[in-house]
Order: structure tokens, then C-alpha cells, then sequence
């Protein structure tokens, strides 16, 4: 009997304990999800954060990126993608896929071929299994929460994959915005800047084969490489890095102008600074030893003097003022150098205030005394599709009455020219006009200055007078009568005739090499004489320009 009771009571007993002992595994099992759910997860984020920062960092690898200039596609100018333009996404796929898939391998299921041994795993998940098969404890505890961490481990996973992946898709709308924001503001700088360039009429040519630079080739000012469309895009929005890591920048307001650039087509230097400034050509055309090289070294002194922006934009101009300047042209103008008869270069220098709106970028164009005196070498100047304005020199001593009433001796000194002026003139309007496409007939628009050269001797001559002798004061208006009515008193109507059906604006000038230095009065016969200031004609031809 006390058997019996025996059993029954300890049958109570298991029937009392086993539900509070069932249930508390139950918790227990609960817990150790959770907090298996949780380390799963904490570990997703930290995974995250460790491949973002490891992703992003500015010295991580960029192979995967292909933004090196190695790697572009051939013809591609020298340098590296920018990284807002599309690479940012590339590392923002390989930092989620890195996060992911080491998440994965520490919490569920590793790489078999990364384990020190291959019969355990280093997961937590192979651990929590390894531990419940090794334990001490019976397996039909261990297995049951060793099963409950495990999906806590799974569960936590799959929890951290998805909220990355919603992290992922919000960061990845941002960033495509922020690609798209910049291949935009790429694209609205480059018309921005044309537009601006277009509104002020400003381009630049090149001052040896006479081409329209419309897209010119930057040289790296370190290695020298060019870049042939050094503009906002895919490079670098205002900036971008040459192969040789030196920042470039990609818009003129922002320094791309100081950069040495070349011609596309012949490769000859760009003036330096182009695309700041309008640009004014004028050639001076006169026949040979007419003084049109000493007058154009005498305007470009008198500029250099009179402006406070005066600036060369040409390497090749400068040397060639300074080495006039050394030959003492200045005392003598026979010393100059003569112009060389082949293809016409520009001759470029700034004049105005930097920045300012009155600045311009001159071209001065100083063709061979032979070449207006040649159809064939008219027809072939790619320079005259620019000219803003001319200047035309004219040798008084050209002119058979002035040469016929000049001592010989003045004569000889001042090399008189044999080219005469009406022929030169109107050759140079027939080739104008073809590279312009204006019919003959019609009057030229550009404005000319026709510049009387040698005017010192003039002074000293004792048969023609000066044109301004007996003139005081006189403005613009009345020089220019003065000039026309010389012209007229030496035979000169037909000239004067054929200017006037040639041109709609047209000014008149004496000038002489003496003035280079500063304009003063010379003393004459008829009194105190005053030539016009060498410079005057460019400038008047300028201003023109800027009015019309």
C-alpha cells in the first residue's frame, strides 16, 4: 500500500513540475532568441557601418571604379572620372554586398574554404551547434535551445538584411539624385558659361592659321598632357584631376582661362587669358616700306603707356616688341625688323582694365607689305573672315606730287614707298569682301582709319606742308577735313573717291614714329604742329567696334 502511495505521489510531483519546467524552458528558449535575434542583428549594423566607412574612405581601392585615365575608352582626354558621376554608386553596391555577405558569414553560415578547420564552423550559428553537441548537458536540452538561438540568429540576419535593404533603397535614391545633380549642374555650366560668351561676343582665333578656336586643347601646366574638352561633365563638375593629380579647373570664372591652351588644328599657342575679353582684329595693310611696321610698333608703345590694363597676350608678341625696343626703333625707324612674307600672325595684347567690361583682346595683324600687292596671297588670308576694323596706312611719299616736291635728300632717308595706294586699297576690299560674302557695290560696315605715316618728315620737307599745319586744337571732326583736304590738294580725289564708295565709317590720321614715346608739338614753318597720338587710330577703331 505505502508503494502505491508512493507512486502516486511522486506521479503529483511530475505532473506539478513538468508544465513550470516546460514552461520555463519555454522562456528560457524565448530569451535566447531574442538576445541571439539582437546580437544577429547588432552585428548587421556594425558590419554596415565598418563596410561604409571602409568603402567610402578616400585612400580605398578604385580599381573596381575604372575612374582611373588608364581604364577610359581611347580618345578620352587624361583624366579621372569624377566620383560623384556615377562611381559613388559602385562603391555604395560593393560596401552593401560586403555588409550582407559578412553579416552572413559570421552569424549564419561561413566559407568552409576561410576555416582554420573544415569540421567547425566559425558562424555563430556553427558555434551555437557545436557547443550543443559537445556539451555536457543532455542533448535534449541543448538541441532545443541550440535550435531557438539559431533561428534567433537567422531571424536577427534576415531582420538586419531587410532594414538595409530599406536603408539601401532611401541612400540609393539620394545618391542617384546627387549623380543626377551633378551631371545637371555639369551640363547647366557649360551652357551657362557658352551663353555668357555668346552674350558679350567674345570667342578667340588662332593668331596663325586664322581658325575659330571653338573648342581649344588645354595642356596640363605639370605634364603637359592635353585635354581636349576640358569642360564640367563626367571629369568634374568645376574641377577636375589630370592623370598626374593635378586639379584643373573646367570654367573660365574659375581659372580654366590662365591654363596654356592651343589651337585644335595647326597646335599653335592660344593668347594667354582668351575667352575673357571680346576680341577686336585689325589688320594694317599698307604696301611695302610704307612704315606700317614702325607705325604698329608705335601704337602698341603708346597703348602700353596710355592703358592701365595694357597687357601682352602673346609670348611671341612681347619678344618681338622688346627686341624692336633693343634695335632702337625707337631713335630710328629704319632699324625695324621687316615683316617676313608668309602667313600673317597675330599680334596680341589686352588693353583695359582687367575684369572690366571695356577690356579687349587685340588683334593686330601685320601683314607683309607684298601681300596686299598679291590677289593670290589676298585671297589665301583666313585672317580677313575676322576683321573688326582696318587700319590703312598710307606712305605721303608714295604720292607723285608730295614725292615731286620733296628734297631728295628727305626722300632717301625716309625709304618712300612704291606701292600705290589706291591699288593697294582696293585689292584689299576685293579679297574683304570675298571673305566676307559682300557683294561689290555695297559699303563695307567695319569702320577704317586711314593713317598718314612719316609725318616727321613732313614737318621737315619744304614743299608739301603738314596736313595739321596752321592747326590748333583741333578735334576729330577737323583733322579729319584737314587730311581729306590734303589728300585732294596732292591728287589724291580718285583715292578719296574710292574710300568713300568703300566704307561707311571712316576716320583720318598723321602720326610719326617720334610720338612712340609722347605725343608733344613739333615745330614747323606754319607754326607749332601736333600729330595724332599713334594709338589714336586702334582706339578709335575699338570704340567703333564696342558702339556698333
Amino acid at each position: 500500500m505505502g508503494y502505491v502511495i508512493g507512486i502516486a505521489i511522486a506521479f503529483c510531483l511530475v505532473i506539478a513540475v513538468v508544465p513550470v519546467l516546460f514552461t520555463a524552458f519555454l522562456y528560457i528558449g524565448a530569451l535566447f532568441f531574442a538576445v541571439s535575434g539582437l546580437i544577429a542583428f547588432t552585428i548587421g549594423l556594425i558590419e554596415f557601418v565598418t563596410a561604409a566607412f571602409a568603402g567610402f574612405t578616400p585612400y580605398g581601392p578604385t580599381a573596381h571604379l575604372h575612374i582611373d585615365p588608364a581604364s577610359r575608352k581611347p580618345g578620352s582626354d587624361p583624366a579621372y572620372r569624377s566620383y560623384y558621376a556615377g562611381p559613388i554608386l559602385l562603391d555604395y553596391q560593393k560596401v552593401l554586398i560586403q555588409a550582407v555577405g559578412r553579416m552572413w558569414a559570421r552569424v549564419v553560415v561561413d566559407d568552409p574554404k576561410t576555416r582554420p578547420d573544415p569540421r567547425f564552423s566559425r558562424s555563430l550559428a556553427g558555434r551555437t551547434w557545436n557547443r550543443a553537441r559537445f556539451s555536457s548537458l543532455n542533448h535534449a536540452v541543448t538541441y532545443p535551445l541550440a535550435a531557438m538561438v539559431v533561428v534567433g540568429l537567422v531571424m536577427g540576419a534576415a531582420a538586419a538584411s531587410a532594414f538595409l535593404l530599406v536603408v539601401s533603397a532611401v541612400f540609393a535614391v539620394l545618391l542617384g539624385l546627387l549623380v543626377l545633380l551633378a551631371t545637371a549642374t555639369a551640363g547647366a555650366s557649360q551652357v551657362l558659361e557658352v551663353g555668357a560668351l555668346w552674350v558679350r561676343g567674345i570667342t578667340i582665333e588662332c593668331g596663325t592659321c586664322h581658325v575659330r578656336a571653338t573648342r581649344p586643347i588645354y595642356r596640363c601646366p605639370d605634364c603637359q598632357a592635353e585635354h581636349k574638352r576640358l569642360l564640367p561633365g563626367m571629369s568634374g563638375v568645376l574641377h577636375r584631376t589630370c592623370r598626374c593629380e593635378t586639379v584643373l579647373p573646367t570654367l573660365l570664372a574659375n581659372g580654366k582661362a590662365k591654363l596654356p591652351a592651343q589651337c585644335a588644328e595647326c597646335r599653335a599657342q592660344l593668347p594667354i587669358g582668351g575667352l575673357t575679353a571680346p576680341t577686336v582684329h585689325i589688320p594694317v595693310i599698307a604696301g611695302p616700306t610704307a612704315g606700317k611696321s614702325v607705325y604698329m610698333f608705335s601704337a602698341v608703345s603708346r597703348l602700353m603707356l596710355l592703358d592701365d590694363g595694357f597687357e601682352f597676350a602673346d609670348e611671341r608678341a612681347k619678344q618681338e616688341f622688346e627686341r624692336n625696343l633693343q634695335r632702337g626703333v625707337l631713335d630710328d625707324p629704319n632699324r625695324a625688323l621687316k615683316t617676313t612674307i608668309t602667313r600673317p600672325r597675330a599680334y596680341n595684347v589686352y588693353i583695359g582694365a582687367e575684369g572690366s567690361r571695356a577690356r579687349r583682346l587685340l588683334y593686330l595683324y601685320d601683314p607683309a607689305g607684298e601681300i596686299p600687292e598679291s590677289p593670290d596671297q589676298l585671297a589665301e588670308s583666313q585672317f580677313l573672315k575676322h576683321t573688326s576694323g582696318i587700319v590703312f596706312v598710307i606712305d605721303p611719299f608714295s604720292l607723285r606730287q608730295v614725292r615731286s616736291e620733296t628734297d631728295r635728300a628727305i626722300l632717301g632717308r625716309v625709304h618712300a614707298s612704291n606701292a600705290l595706294p589706291k591699288t593697294s586699297l582696293e585689292r584689299f576690299v576685293e579679297a574683304q569682301r570675298e571673305h566676307l560674302g559682300v557683294k561689290a557695290g555695297g559699303l563695307l560696315k567695319m569702320p577704317v582709319a586711314i593713317v598718314l605715316t612719316k609725318a616727321d618728315a613732313l614737318i621737315e620737307s619744304t614743299g608739301t606742308d603738314h596736313p595739321y599745319a596752321g592747326l590748333q586744337q583741333a578735334g576729330r571732326a577737323e583733322r579729319d577735313a584737314a587730311v581729306r583736304e590734303w589728300l585732294n590738294n596732292v591728287g589724291q580725289r580718285d583715292l578719296l573717291a574710292s574710300i568713300d564708295n568703300q566704307f561707311a565709317t571712316i576716320a583720318y590720321f598723321v602720326v610719326s614714329y617720334e610720338d612712340a614715346r609722347d605725343v608733344t608739338s613739333h615745330p614747323s614753318a606754319a607754326g607749332g604742329v601736333v600729330n595724332d597720338d599713334p594709338a589714336a587710330p586702334v582706339r578709335w577703331l575699338i570704340n567703333r567696334k564696342a558702339v556698333q
